[in-house]
């Protein structure tokens, strides 16, 4: 229960004063405690105060704050010299609708007390005591409504220190799984077990391996599997052991238990697998996470995953066996081309993956609590999608040693360009703003510098909007907007994609309209196909522009 949904409603205030000379004060001293949901809130006032609630003694200091349920008594002791406490009486209500039903206390840890900065308690509790001059006393109406905030204003404190101390917990939690982490990286080959790793932590086994997955995104188990095929593999391409060696020496005393959970993430038997990788040249290559990932140097069993891979290999004569074409397949305009190309989802699904039983994995887009398994699989190489097309192509073109294939197509690109721009010469002034919307059913995005922007942006010389710059310059590929602010993001020539069957009517939206009479022949309609920026797509493209440009416009 949220402290900040339920009212609270002051009943009585006073501050109090005893002494070791004056008998314990205690809670039924000129107080009505007929109400059920009666709390009370002390808070002390000077050091040396000892209370006692239901008979269990907790010595307060000054600026500690605790709340007595109703069902509590307390008394109070001076352990030396004079003390002064505040005490607040107050009802809490959860309010639903028109009617307010009672609580039994706030959502405070009751009994405990809670030790807050006495300069800031004394700033809220204020000078009544000058004002009164006097410790125990009746409150006006307008006095009751002040203490009320006050009041509020102390438990609100309270709440935000248990929310510190719930956020360093967590933190430290957090820190101690990492820890578990670190030593079964360290200590996979031992016999380790998750009461084991509960234990390090000081956790109940559940508790532990609930904390585990969502730090990591798998159970203790499977990740300690996936850490020890991890190993396997680098065992089975650098040596020639008998598996029942290897199986131990990874942590393993079944050998036959351990082919299974190798055939299981990889696709293939230790010994296919070894047979494959030890007559397999290598070598070593960076990736964008800065890891050294051991990269075979011919092999046709490719995985890639991500928007901007596919097109790049295919254009160099590469065809892998894996991609994310689940949306992609009926989008691109090279179709034609997927039809021996299986579906591995769109985030790079490793159970897909594994039965494909590729050689290399190239991940443009992937979930990152998959890494280690996606690493168990194959060789993953996770790419920078921050790189434009001629950087992408030139990445993928030396990483299979395809730099020729690579410059010949960035050469023809570049005079078709000089072509293209040559015939578009009257048909726009370059330095034109430019702003590419992208309309699907009742959504429209704006696209930052991907897709069809991206070909205007570079290649054809147009600028962004000053809205779709502040997306680049922020990273964003694209953004949905509401209906609303289609006119804030326009440019001096706007282009509006729509899958081919909303394209006839997409026209007629009022929202488009009011853009096309800002800037009456200068707005496009496209097929939402021509949104990609492949180099396939952008070579198409290219050849399309003039007749784009051509094509009567609103």
């Amino acid at each position: 229960m949220n402290l900040a949904s339920l009212y609270i409603r002051l009943q009585h205030y006073d501050r109090f004063q005893i002494d070791q000379m004056t008998p314990a004060i205690s809670d039924n001293e000129g107080m009505n405690y007929n109400e059920t949901n009666l709390c009370t809130l002390l808070i002390a006032l000077s050091h040396g105060i000892r209370l006692y609630i239901d008979k269990i003694a907790i010595d307060l200091r000054q600026g500690s704050c605790i709340i007595v349920l109703p069902v509590q008594r307390y008394n109070v002791e001076a352990s030396n010299g004079e003390v002064q406490l505040a005490r607040f009486t107050f009802e809490t209500f959860d309010v639903e609708g028109m009617s307010m039903n009672p609580v039994a206390h706030p959502p405070l840890l009751s009994g405990c007390p809670y030790n807050l900065l006495f300069s800031r308690v004394k700033q809220v509790l204020g000078n009544e005591a000058e004002m009164r001059k006097q410790f125990c006393f009746s409150l006006s109406a307008s006095e009751m409504a002040i203490m009320q905030g006050r009041l509020q204003h102390i438990l609100g404190m309270m709440a935000q220190l248990d929310e510190q101390a719930s956020h360093l917990q967590n933190e430290e939690k957090i820190k101690m799984i990492q820890h578990t982490v670190h030593y079964m990286e360290q200590h996979y080959y031992e016999d380790l077990t998750v009461e084991h790793l509960a234990n390090m932590v000081g956790m109940v086994r559940w508790q532990y391996s609930q904390q585990f997955k969502t730090l990591t995104g798998r159970k203790p188990t499977d990740y300690l599997m996936h850490l020890r095929i991890k190993h396997a593999k680098k065992l089975l391409c650098n040596s020639i052991e008998p598996l029942s060696k290897i199986s131990r020496q990874i942590g393993f005393k079944d050998e036959y238990y351990f082919s299974r959970c190798f055939r299981k993430l990889t696709g293939n038997t230790p010994r296919e697998y070894a047979n494959i990788h030890l007559h397999t040249q290598k070598r070593t290559v960076i990736d964008s996470l800065g890891r050294k990932v051991h990269v075979p140097k011919d092999t046709s069993r490719i995985v890639a995953a991500g928007t901007n891979t596919l097109g790049e290999l295919l254009v160099l004569g590469i065809s892998p066996i894996g991609a994310a074409i689940s949306i992609m397949k009926e989008q691109v305009i090279y179709r034609n081309k997927l039809r021996n190309i299986h579906n591995i989802g769109y985030c790079a699904e490793p159970d897909k993956i594994a039965q494909l039983q590729p050689e290399l994995l190239l991940l443009g887009n992937y979930r990152s609590q998959d890494l280690p398994e996606l690493d168990a699989i194959a060789p993953a190489v996770v790419l920078n999608n921050k790189l434009n097309l001629f950087e992408r192509l030139r990445y993928f073109a030396k990483l299979f040693e395809r730099s020729k294939a690579a410059e010949k197509w960035i050469t023809r690109y570049e005079d078709k360009v000089r072509l293209v721009r040559r015939q578009l010469e009257h048909a726009y002034v370059a330095g034109e703003t430019a702003t590419v919307y992208l309309k699907l059913g009742a959504k429209v995005y704006i696209m930052g510098q991907s897709g069809l922007a991206a070909t205007l942006y570079e290649t054809l010389g147009f600028r962004p909007s000053a809205r779709v710059m502040n997306l680049i310059e922020q990273r964003k590929e694209w953004i949905e907007i509401q209906q609303h602010q289609l006119n804030h993001y326009a440019g001096d020539r706007n282009f509006i994609l729509a899958p081919p069957l909303e394209l006839q009517t997409v026209a007629h939206c009022p929202q488009i309209a009011a853009i096309a009479e800002l800037t009456p022949g200068k707005i496009h309609y496209m097929d939402a196909t021509w949104n990609y920026e492949d180099p396939i797509t952008r070579g198409r493209l290219l050849e399309m522009l003039p007749y784009i440009f051509k094509r009567k416009t609103m």
